[in-house]
């Protein structure tokens, strides 16, 4: 497949359209070649850390192959074939294929009245990653917008970016979140919560537990955050080191038996983590309960 991009110059006749697209293209990534591709703009590569910015929407759609996403509002997310990654102005972001298998990927920049409002009332940027039932339609619409993106006709910016609304009709009506509407996300975090309290001993496997829970990752994240206040990762280590306290100053356990218990590779990363949550080491913490035990008998 020959990779194809363009970058739309500014068009007064589009820009009152309320639909602007100015940039989109395919390209296939090889396994272990570079990525991305140097020859974009500058203002659409990644910085030193990975990272990038844009003062535009995007839609990325993944057609073949794998990799991981992260942004300002998602944490780490494995990506597979038919995945939808939805980028928002002003947001970091980065994103790239597994160096195994490369990937697919086609996508979509743009601006305008209508798809702000489209955007933003109909989509969260802390759920980025979609995964809709009907991606061959939407390979399909990127397969005519690509083609009307090469035309050199009257009216060719206005009629590629009709097809963009089309594209997130078809993520907004055909995503898993919409599937489930009988369970609630309290239910989902509940569940999950007790999934976690039964094996503090070891690391969740998160993606397993929000499809064994019937809902998408994506989408037991941001209840998960809404719920809690926390990603579930981050939840799942504070439950860890709270239990932690109990195992030290109840169930009277050494530091190295604590971190074992609760699974911790070390003592080192053990106490890192504790001292980072609580502001003392395992060891000055149990010596500042035992302190203020002795304040209190004395009164």
């Amino acid at each position: 497949m020959q990779s194809y991009s363009r970058y739309f110059p500014s068009d007064p006749a589009a820009s009152g359209w309320g639909w602007r697209i100015l940039d989109t293209g395919r390209q296939q990534i090889a396994p272990q070649a570079k990525y991305p591709d140097a020859e974009h703009p500058l203002s659409y590569l990644f910085d030193s850390n990975g990272r990038r910015s844009l003062d535009e929407f995007q839609i990325v759609f993944i057609e073949a192959g794998s990799g991981v996403f992260e942004s300002e509002n998602v944490s780490m997310t494995k990506v597979t074939s038919g995945t939808a990654l939805l980028i928002f102005p002003g947001e970091w972001h980065r994103y790239q294929p597994d160096a195994n298998t490369g990937w697919r990927e086609s996508w979509v920049g743009f601006r305008g009245a209508d798809a702000t409002r489209v955007m933003h009332q109909f989509f969260q940027s802390k759920q980025a990653v979609l995964k809709p039932r009907h991606s061959q339609e939407i390979v399909e619409l990127f397969d005519r917008l690509l083609h009307w993106s090469q035309q050199d006709i009257v009216g060719r910016d206005q009629i590629a970016a009709s097809h963009i609304s089309l594209i997130l009709a078809f993520l907004k009506a055909e995503s898993p979140e919409r599937t489930q509407p009988q369970c609630s996300d309290a239910a989902i975090v509940q569940a999950a919560k007790a999934a976690m309290l039964q094996q503090l001993n070891q690391r969740s496997d998160l993606e397993a537990l929000a499809q064994k829970l019937g809902c998408s990752y994506s989408r037991f994240r941001f209840a998960f955050k809404r719920e809690t206040g926390y990603p579930p990762r981050e939840f799942e280590n504070q439950i860890r080191l709270n239990r932690s306290r109990d195992l030290l100053l109840h169930n009277h356990l050494s530091v190295s038996e604590t971190a074992d218990t609760l699974g911790y590779s070390s003592v080192y990363y053990f106490s890192r983590a504790f001292k980072r949550a609580f502001g003392s080491s395992p060891q000055q913490w149990l010596k500042e309960q035992s302190e203020l035990g002795m304040k209190q008998n004395l009164t």
